[in-house]
Parts: C-alpha cells; sequence; structure tokens
C-alpha cells in the first residue's frame, strides 16, 4: 500500500501537479511556453524543483533585478548572472536558488559579442536589465542603453534556443523626451524591437522598494540639507511603483505566449507630483518640510560644474545633481492615454498604492529616535492631499 501511494506521488510530481493543494509550483511558471531545450520540469515547487527555464539576466546586480532573479530562483529556475563588481556586490544572490542553479560570470564584457552570445548559448529567457541614472567617464547613455541593447538583441535573434527576450524601458520615455537619458531609453527600446520584433518590453515608473534610489534618496537630501529644491516648483507628475509589482508581472508574462511583441506601461495607481512626493518623504520620515522652488534654468547652471566633473573624473556624485535630472524633471513621466496601452491588469497584477504601507515603510529607519519617534513626533511636517488619504502617508504608527 506504502509503495503504490509513493509511486502515485512520484506520478503526480512528475506531472507537475503539486500535492500540496492550490500551492504555486514550478512548472506553472513555463505552462504557455514550448521549450527548445526541453529542460526537464519537474517538483511540488520551490527552489529544490526544476522549472524548465535557464535564464540569463544582464544587470544581475540592479535593484529591479534581485527581486526577478529572487523569484525564477525560488521557482527552480537555473539563472546565469554576468557582474563586473566585486563578489561581495552580488553575494546576496548565491542564496536565492538551490546549489548549482545560481551562475555568476565576473568580468562581463558588455562591449563584447563573443562574451554574450556565450553568456545566453543554453539560455532560453533573456531579460536586459542594463541602465544608468548619470553618464560617466566610461558610459555614456547611447553606449548603455542603445548599443549594448542592440547587441544583446542580436544574440538572441542568433540564438534558436531564446524563447523569451525581456527588455525593460521606462515609463515617459519617448521620442521628444527632454532629458537624454529617456531620449536614449526610447531609442534603445526601438533598436530592440526592430532587431528582436518578439521582445516583450516593460516600461515601469520610477520604482520604489527598500533598496530604490527615489525615496531613500530624498529622506537622505531632508536629513541632510537645510532645503531641497524643488525643480519648477516640483509639478512634475509622477506614477511611481512598487518594485515587487513590477517583478511580479514580468513573471507572470511567461504564463502566456500573448506578451510576445507586446509593450507594457506598468504605472502605479497614485499619480502625484514631485511636490507632493517630497512632501510624502517628510511625513514619512516625520520631519519638518523644507522645500523650496527653483527656476530650472538656475539648476542647469548650478549643476554645469559637476556634470563637467562627472564625465572626466570617477566621482560618486548623486544624480540629482546632474544637467539631465534637471531636464528630466520637467517632463511627466505618466501613463500614455489609449485604449490599446497594456497595463498591469492585463498581466493579472493589481498595483499597490506607494502612499502608505508596506512600498513606503521601509524609510522608517530615518526617524530620529526610533520607529516610533521623529523630530515632529507624530508625522505633522506635512499637510494637503496626502494627509487627507493617508493619514500623513505613514504606514504604520
Amino acid at each position: 500500500m506504502l509503495r503504490n501511494a509513493a509511486s502515485g506521488q512520484s506520478c503526480l510530481l512528475l506531472k507537475g501537479h503539486s500535492v500540496l493543494g492550490h500551492r504555486g509550483f514550478a512548472t506553472e511558471l513555463t505552462a504557455g511556453m514550448t521549450l527548445l531545450n526541453k529542460g526537464l520540469k519537474v517538483g511540488p515547487g520551490g527552489r529544490s524543483s526544476v522549472s524548465g527555464i535557464t535564464a540569463t539576466v544582464f544587470g544581475a546586480t540592479g535593484f529591479l533585478a534581485r527581486y526577478i532573479i529572487n523569484t525564477l530562483a525560488k521557482a527552480g529556475s537555473q539563472v546565469v548572472m554576468p557582474y563586473r563588481c566585486d563578489d561581495l556586490d552580488v553575494q546576496h544572490l548565491r542564496t536565492m536558488g538551490d546549489l548549482g542553479q545560481m551562475v555568476q560570470v565576473k568580468s562581463f564584457d558588455a562591449r563584447d559579442d563573443d562574451s554574450i552570445r556565450h553568456l545566453i548559448h543554453r539560455s532560453n529567457l533573456v531579460i536586459n536589465l542594463i541602465g544608468i541614472q548619470k553618464e560617466t567617464m566610461n558610459w555614456s547613455f547611447q553606449e548603455t542603453h542603445v548599443d549594448v541593447a542592440a547587441r544583446i538583441a542580436q544574440a538572441c535573434k542568433e540564438n534558436e534556443l531564446i524563447e523569451r527576450f525581456w527588455h525593460v524601458g521606462c515609463l515617459g520615455a519617448n521620442e521628444n523626451s527632454t532629458s537624454r537619458r529617456l531620449q536614449s531609453k526610447f531609442e534603445g527600446e526601438k533598436v530592440v524591437r526592430e532587431i528582436y520584433p518578439e521582445a516583450t518590453i516593460f516600461k515601469p515608473g520610477q520604482l520604489v522598494g527598500v533598496e530604490d534610489n527615489l525615496l531613500n534618496n530624498l529622506a537622505r537630501l531632508a536629513k541632510k540639507f537645510p532645503v531641497i529644491p524643488l525643480i519648477d516648483g516640483g509639478h512634475q507628475k509622477l506614477q511611481p511603483t512598487y518594485v515587487k509589482d513590477v517583478a511580479n508581472a514580468m513573471i507572470n508574462s511567461l504564463k502566456t505566449k500573448e506578451c510576445l511583441g507586446s509593450t507594457y506601461h506598468l504605472a502605479g495607481p497614485d499619480v502625484i507630483t514631485q511636490k507632493e512626493l517630497v512632501r510624502l518623504t517628510f511625513d514619512t520620515i516625520r520631519e519638518r518640510y523644507h522645500a523650496m522652488p527653483l527656476p530650472s534654468q538656475i539648476a542647469k547652471i548650478l549643476t554645469a560644474p559637476r556634470e563637467a566633473i562627472l564625465n572626466k573624473v570617477p566621482l560618486p556624485i548623486n544624480y540629482l545633481f546632474t544637467q539631465d535630472y534637471v531636464a528630466e524633471c520637467m517632463q511627466d513621466q505618466i501613463l500614455p492615454t489609449g485604449s490599446d496601452v497594456k497595463v498591469f491588469q492585463d498581466l493579472e497584477i493589481q498595483p499597490r498604492s506607494i502612499l502608505s504601507g508596506e512600498p513606503i515603510e521601509h524609510i522608517r529607519h530615518f526617524r530620529v529616535g526610533g520607529y516610533e519617534l521623529g523630530t515632529t513626533g507624530s508625522g505633522g511636517g506635512g499637510q494637503g492631499l496626502l494627509d487627507k488619504q493617508h493619514d500623513g502617508g505613514r504606514a504604520t504608527t
């Protein structure tokens, strides 16, 4: 009897059915895929299963990458992660998957076509997350967002094993963008579509989460500077997006082939201005609001010396103090209009508001004296739209 029961359970596992009720499992991720490399799909789910996915993630050390890698790895996928940084910067990725499933390749050269081809030669999923927020003496926006994207797309085109190619762009990136970064993002999306028409392009809003460069940056500025400048009064409209929602939406695209050749605009549910976002940050960290409008013309003059140094000396300059960021603040980054625009709901995800709860609670550690304290005591620094809707924007009290 025990032998028959064990045999029946083994059959269920080999067929990809979970014996743990409705718990999601590895093979669900590839339900809509026909894998050319015939990867074995087996297991009840979790990191010790085999999903049949072999993914190469370019830009693996980035903010969004860690969430995508974690979701793939915990479902039993093998993940190839090329990197150029120190080993300590990727050590957190090693524990996300089972032994032998996390393949880290050091000294990756994004300018070497042969290196790119080698990294994807056994993969059926390729993800391009490479991007920069400011130019450096080694990498320009054009080379990073356009040339490298074109190399990866061409390598995918030449590899018949590739089933999916994901390219991550940026919400608000278009040919008329005021920022060179956003222009290069649009050009990168365009060249990827021309080279690899079946690519799936994701255009998330500004990402929010524990390791983000948005809220954390604003909180640091609030603590260090006597006043925070608001370019042209901070009237730029944004739709910040929770990073976990973006990662889950991208993973959900594996369940269907309808996403092939599609572009998804992944914007958060709240349209807020830059000024309201700064006020929300002050309220959450419980500091007195100190921000003032700064005309963009004056901001460009003030950031000019930093811009000159940035392209000649490898100094860690905050991207918020660059001329291109000033230009970016002169343009809204919100969901485009139109009935044909594909959004979160098309990938079965309901995006969460970043005004309260988990998406913003990580900046509470900036409060003076601990989570329950702060300079204002009860978050009395900012009032207005955010106070009316979300109790001052605080996650908890």
